[in-house]
C-alpha cells in the first residue's frame, strides 16, 4: 500500500487489486511475487513507482513494482550494491518516485 500512496496513472486501478491479492517471497532480499485479479490499469511503463530508503550501512535500498499486462506482478527489492538489506523496509521511510 505504501507505493500506491502517491497518485500516477493506473494507481487508482492498482488498488482495487488489493484486495484479491496474494503474497509469496521470492528472495532473500525481500522481493515478491504478486497475484491479483481485478481491472487492468493503465500504467505508463511496466515499473510505475519506486521507493528508495537508506539501509543502516548508508547504501540505498530500491523497492520497485512491477505491472504487467495491467496487474501488479512483483514487488523487486535490491540495494545498489546488489547485498542482503539489513534494516526492516518500514513504509514511512520511503521516499517515492512515480514514473
Amino acid at each position: 500500500m505504501a507505493l500506491l500512496k502517491e497518485d500516477f496513472p493506473g494507481c487508482q486501478a492498482l488498488l482495487e487489486q488489493v484486495p484479491s491479492l496474494s503474497v509469496h517471497s521470492i528472495d532473500e532480499e525481500g522481493s515478491l511475487r504478486l497475484e491479483v485479479s481485478g481491472p487492468r490499469a493503465e500504467v505508463k511503463q511496466r515499473v510505475p513507482v519506486e521507493a528508495m530508503l537508506e539501509d543502516v550501512d548508508g547504501v540505498t535500498i530500491h523497492v520497485l513494482l512491477h505491472v504487467i499486462d495491467g496487474l501488479m506482478n512483483e514487488v523487486e527489492v535490491y540495494k545498489d550494491d546488489l547485498g542482503v538489506p539489513q534494516r526492516e523496509l518500514a513504509p514511512e521511510d520511503f521516499r517515492l518516485i512515480v514514473y
